[in-house]
């Protein structure tokens, strides 16, 4: 009875080790954020919100026919 003990143990303590890695595995995936095209998504957003600023804003430069005939 001695080494199925023995096997017994040691198959107990590579199953204890197999749950801390699967543990350890979904604890860094929890941390991981959860959609990655909600990243993409919010960065794009952001972009897309900064290029109608500088539009409006490049607008308020631009010349219009009237200014142009009024400085020839």
């Amino acid at each position: 009875m001695g080494p199925n003990m023995y096997l017994y143990e040691k198959a107990r303590e590579v199953h204890y080790q197999d749950l801390l890695r699967e543990a350890e595995k979904e604890r860094l995936l929890a941390q991981l954020p959860r959609h990655r095209r909600s990243i993409s998504r919010y960065a794009a957003g952001k972009l897309g919100v900064l290029l109608l600023k500088l539009g409006t804003r490049l607008k308020q430069f631009e010349l219009t026919p009237t200014t142009l005939e009024d400085h020839q």
